[in-house]
């Protein structure tokens, strides 16, 4: 019970060696204490108190006093090429704590907790923040460590065009059109992630192989062979996720094309606790849920689509293949 109730001192631990840049202080090689205080401009001793912590949760090696990354620790160095630097400083930041203290108000009342806290729903609170809906698209990215296995995953070969819909900074279609070179791609996203997606998609735009196009995904989505939902029906209810669906589903060539899920699916039964640890966030978050296999075939029915493949990727993700069911509209 102790370890599980000073959890959140542990991720506000790898939070503030993310703040504090102590990952890229380490890139190099071991370091004393008194070499990283004096590279990061902190004091010794707290920094040696919070290196020992992160050495006991794995983040560091401590060898008589000097410290090294271990291969964990160096997913918060802003230049690991999966770095989850911004995604630990999203979890930290004010609103998702402030979202997460109603949760038990959430639970006695049934209203949204963040909601609850802020008056209005999470995308409209960040479309207004700038500098929010920037980090946020950052760490909704950083979490995106399976961006590789999503593009092994699925045959693209007879594919010509792909759309990224809610795409955020571009790694899962990066990750696309690197392995598939005669892939074309397209992103479509609200204006805050643009200009992220843009910086990582430049190579391939310049090649005139990718667009980075505005849009709304609950009103349509760009025409494509394959549609890429990466995270994002677990963000909605499953009213407007049959929306995004049929939205894919009729920007389909006729009688044919694919989407591709990535969520976590949860099991009928047993308790997979990542997976559930995010449920429940998304009830705190956003009002949407992680859905079993079975409720995400009955969403998909709706829009006119059924499940035809299924791969398992890391972090207790799948990618779910959808193909629309022959004669069906939504």
């Amino acid at each position: 019970m102790l370890r599980l109730l000073v959890g959140p001192w542990i991720g506000k631990a790898v939070a503030a060696a993310a703040e504090l840049g102590i990952a890229d202080g380490l890139a190099d090689g071991p370091r004393t204490g008194a070499e990283l205080a004096a590279e990061l401009r902190v004091r010794q001793q707290p920094l040696e108190r919070l290196l020992r912590l992160l050495a006991a949760v794995g983040l560091v090696d401590d060898d008589a006093g000097r410290f090294r990354l271990t291969a964990t620790g160096e997913l918060l160095s802003a230049s690991h090429p999966a770095s989850m630097r911004e995604q630990a400083l999203l979890y930290d930041s004010h609103y998702f704590r402030e979202a997460w203290d109603r949760l038990a108000d959430g639970v006695r009342t049934g209203e949204q907790p963040f909601v609850s806290a802020f008056g209005e729903d999470v995308f409209s609170f960040i479309a207004a923040r700038p500098e929010e809906a920037l980090r946020f698209s950052s760490g909704m990215a950083a979490g995106a460590g399976y961006a590789e296995a999503l593009a092994s995953a699925f045959d693209f070969s007879g594919v010509s065009k792909v759309a990224d819909v809610g795409g955020g900074d571009g790694a899962v279609l990066e990750a696309v059109l690197s392995r598939h070179e005669h892939v074309i791609g397209v992103l479509v996203d609200l204006p805050a992630s643009m200009e992220p997606a843009r910086e990582r998609l430049l190579p391939f735009i310049a090649e005139g192989r990718c667009s980075v196009v505005e849009g709304d995904f609950l009103e349509r989505v760009p025409a494509a062979d394959v549609h890429i939902l990466s995270r994002i029906l677990h963000n909605w209810d499953d009213d407007s996720a049959r929306r995004i669906l049929a939205n894919c589903r009729a920007a389909m060539p006729a009688g044919d094309g694919r989407v591709l899920i990535a969520e976590r699916v949860l099991p009928d039964s047993g308790h997979p606790w990542l997976s559930l640890a995010f449920d429940l966030h998304m009830m705190v978050m956003t009002g949407g849920a992680e859905r079993t296999g079975s409720r995400y075939e009955a969403v998909l029915e709706q829009a006119g689509l059924r499940t035809v493949g299924e791969s398992e990727m890391p972090l207790e993700m799948r990618l779910l293949e959808a193909a629309p069911v022959s004669g069906r509209n939504p």
